[in-house]
């Protein structure tokens, strides 16, 4: 840390247990149920900051969690992970037998024409209502577009959190943070990626 004048920043930023903690409290005294992970720009690390939540509340406070891949072509990171279990023991969505301690729901294993109708929100949105009564957690991994009508946005939560890097992070004319504060929906935290 510098001593010199701090440049003023749009969010705080957060470590992940503090948001572990602020999720248990907020899951525990609030009704928290379902929560999305959101960025600005493509390749920020939501997949990461998503997995890295469900395992630490799924192994430290013992939530069911159930985590929710938005991408159509399934998110890069979780198709290393998840590619050898997919073809075989997929089920409604729903990957079976796989290594983390935590479910994994991709829309890209719904045989379906679902693409167009899934980024109106209303189809995301009743999946993910419908989770909540199943999980204790249901965590978003939301996808990022080239269309300005970002569909991550219209994806409805109970609350979100922002992952951000040096590219999109304290900027003042930030469309996610304007689209949140117009939409008036809770940010929990803030994680910053280098």
């Amino acid at each position: 840390m510098t001593n010199g004048p701090r440049a003023a920043s749009v969010w705080e930023v957060d470590p992940i247990s503090s948001l572990i903690q602020r999720i248990h409290f907020k899951h525990t005294t609030k009704g928290l149920r379902s929560l999305s992970v959101l960025s600005e720009n493509r390749s920020e690390g939501k997949t990461t900051i998503a997995m890295l939540l469900a395992r630490g509340l799924s192994e430290v406070y013992n939530f069911k969690i159930l985590l929710i891949d938005l991408n159509p072509d399934g998110d890069p990171l979780l198709n290393q992970y998840l590619n050898p279990y997919e073809k075989e023991k997929t089920q409604d969505g729903i990957i079976h037998g796989h290594p983390f301690n935590f479910e994994i729901f991709r829309l890209k294993n719904i045989d379906m024409n679902w693409l167009k109708t899934a980024y109106d929100g209303l189809y995301a949105n009743q999946m993910i209502n419908s989770f909540s009564k199943e999980y204790d957690l249901v965590i978003v991994d939301t996808m990022n577009s080239a269309n300005p009508n970002d569909t991550a946005l219209r994806v409805t939560t109970h609350s979100n959190i922002i992952v951000s890097t040096e590219k999109s992070f304290g900027r003042t004319g930030s469309k996610l943070q304007l689209e949140l504060e117009q939409n008036r929906k809770e940010v929990l935290g803030v994680v910053f990626n280098k």
